[in-house]
């Protein structure tokens, strides 16, 4: 049986540099595929626009899914299945993939979506990675939600 593929989950409140660590993660990929699947809430994809220019040879358009359609949390079944169903039967399949939700997503839903039959023998969810404006909770600048944190 082929290894699955690991699946990194990146979350935070909009603002936080979510994107700022993704640009990070593929100037340093080392020459792994990465595939990334992007949730933008707002009809304005920035974050994909930003991400598309990540200006690594290995990185190509099709390694880039935006999910524009609202928070990725509420669409699980309707959206981030079947881009994963169609991210996995390429013939040139990723290395890695790393999904980045929206500032209002929770992760819990999406991380739970990684148990579907489908997509449970071949990927495994590697991390869910918490990016935080460190300057704003020292300020004490953060939410009271503890579900939203």
């Amino acid at each position: 049986m082929a290894q699955k593929i690991p699946a990194t989950v990146v979350t935070g409140f909009l603002g936080a540099g979510k994107t700022t660590l993704i640009r990070h993660l593929l100037a340093n990929a080392n020459g792994r595929r990465i595939a990334l699947i992007i949730n933008e809430f707002g009809d304005l994809g920035v974050d994909g626009e930003i991400l598309k220019s990540c200006g690594d040879a290995t990185c190509s358009a099709d390694d880039i899914v935006e999910l524009s359609n609202g928070c990725i949390c509420c669409t699980v079944a309707e959206d981030f299945i079947p881009t994963l169903e169609k991210l996995l039967a390429r013939d040139n399949r990723p290395d890695h993939i790393v999904i980045e939700t929206s500032g209002l997503a929770l992760p819990q839903p999406l991380v739970r979506a990684f148990n579907w039959p489908a997509i449970s023998t071949l990927v495994t969810v590697d991390g869910v990675v918490t990016v935080v404006d460190a300057k704003a909770v020292a300020e004490g600048r953060f939410a009271h939600d503890l579900v939203a944190i």
